[in-house]
């Protein structure tokens, strides 16, 4: 019942926001699992990201995210996800949803800025879509599905982050946390990423403008590298490379239209617990001022 009308609600969004006059929005997070900064106040940025997954253990399956957030201030955004996957051989199946919130400490530009992250997850253990790895050893679904979809895995995650722009290249570091709500603990991890922001980003989306790149070009193009992993639980804290998920891989961006970004991003297990291949990819949609627009449209 719940997939029914988390589809419902998310079709009417997108249709919604499609028919509003847009220039072209600000480039929000490029990464998959890395966060840096809060989206621009007014902001919305709607995603979908399916996920495909080639298991250690058990057959491949995918997952899916769809995404919301919004910006209420320049230094704070809050989120809505909801989750579902699906294993080769068993139905499609929903995880949960998450509602995330995060704060930029510092006003002004700093040589570091640093962004506080919540998010809580009300999800269940069938819940597979990787936001983070964390603690020790494999996420794969190896029990019953029946079970691991009434089995609720409430945790909330915490994420210290430490960013910097350089113009069009950003770095990111995310210290993440979890508690969990169900049974006790802290699991730990990390993630970290790179990126060349298009060179296209900040202009004017009127086509007939002599400085808009063409649909098929380089400056519309963004590259970069991202890499997650765990660092263990409160009991055994730090790096152990082959009991611990790790994952690295490039990541790409595609600004195609003005409002409209594809991103990709191929990521390989390094250690002996982690999935061998994940194929990471996303359709973002970014409105600014979105509540002053959808005012005027009715």
């Amino acid at each position: 019942m719940i997939e029914p009308l988390l589809r419902r609600f998310w079709l009417p969004l997108a249709v919604l926001v499609a028919l509003l006059p847009l220039r072209l929005a600000a480039q929000m997070d490029p990464y998959f699992t890395a966060v840096n900064a809060p989206l621009p106040q007014g902001a919305l940025m709607v995603m979908e990201l399916p996920d495909f997954q080639v298991a250690r253990t058990g057959p491949k399956f995918t997952t899916t995210m769809e995404m919301a957030e919004y910006g209420i201030t320049a230094r704070w955004s809050v989120g809505l996800m909801a989750e579902e996957q699906h294993i080769a051989g068993l139905p499609l199946t929903f995880g949960g949803l998450r509602f995330n919130t995060y704060f930029r400490l510092l006003p002004r530009d700093r040589l570091l800025h640093f962004t506080l992250y919540g998010e809580y997850e009300d999800v269940n253990q069938a819940a597979l879509y990787k936001m983070e790895v964390s603690g020790f050893g494999g996420e794969d679904l190896v029990g019953s599905l029946a079970a691991a979809r009434n089995a609720p895995a409430h945790t909330w995650e915490q994420r210290a982050i430490v960013y910097h722009d350089w113009g069009r290249l950003n770095a990111t570091f995310n210290f993440i946390s979890e508690t969990g709500l169900d049974t006790p603990g802290n699991a730990f991890g990390y993630a970290w990423g790179i990126f060349r922001q298009p060179g296209a980003m900040g202009m004017a989306a009127d086509p007939g403008m002599a400085d808009m790149p063409a649909r098929l070009s380089l400056r519309r193009l963004g590259l970069g590298v991202e890499m997650m992993g765990a660092l263990g639980d409160n009991h055994h804290f730090g790096l152990y490379w082959h009991r611990q998920q790790q994952y690295l891989g490039p990541v790409f961006s595609y600004a195609f239209a003005p409002r409209w970004t594809f991103r990709l991003e191929p990521a390989w297990g390094l250690s002996d617990v982690s999935d061998p291949f994940v194929l990471r990819m996303g359709l973002e949609y970014s409105v600014d001022h979105f509540a002053h627009r959808l005012a005027r449209a009715f």
